[in-house]
C-alpha cells in the first residue's frame, strides 16, 4: 500500500513547495553605495538595525537610504529599491522614487527599466 501512495505524498510534497507562478523570486541586492553588511558591529557602526528580515532565522543589516524619494525608473539607480508610485497597474511605464530603506522583502511594486511590476520576496 505504502508504495503506491509514496508517489502521491511526493508530487502533493512538491507542488506544495513551487512558488506560485505570478510571483517572481529576487534576490535581494544592496544598492550603489550600500555596500552588503554581513555583521551586527558593522550594521551598528553604520547606524543600521541588526534585525530578522524576511522569512529566514537570519539577522540582517536594515539600512535608511540617503537617496530616498530621489526620482528613478530602476532599483540600480537606488541605494534601496525604485518603487512605484500607489496605484500603478502593472506594466505601465512609470518613474518611481527611491526606497527610505534597504528592506527587499515583502511584496513591493518596484520600477526596472522603466515599468512598475509587483514582486513579493520572502
Amino acid at each position: 500500500m505504502f508504495k503506491r501512495i509514496a508517489p502521491v505524498l511526493l508530487i502533493a510534497l512538491l507542488a506544495a513547495c513551487s512558488a506560485p507562478a505570478e510571483r517572481e523570486t529576487v534576490q535581494p541586492k544592496a544598492g550603489p553605495g550600500v555596500a552588503s553588511v554581513t555583521n551586527e558591529a558593522e550594521c551598528l557602526q553604520r547606524g543600521g538595525q541588526w534585525t530578522q528580515l524576511g522569512r529566514t532565522p537570519v539577522p540582517q543589516c536594515l539600512l535608511q537610504t540617503a537617496d530616498a524619494g530621489k526620482a528613478c525608473t530602476d532599483s540600480q539607480q537606488c541605494q534601496g529599491q525604485c518603487l512605484a508610485p500607489e496605484g500603478t497597474v502593472d506594466g505601465a511605464q512609470v518613474g518611481g522614487q527611491c526606497s527610505v530603506d534597504t528592506n527587499p522583502f515583502g511584496c513591493q511594486q518596484r520600477v526596472r527599466d522603466g515599468v512598475a511590476s509587483t514582486i513579493c520576496v520572502d
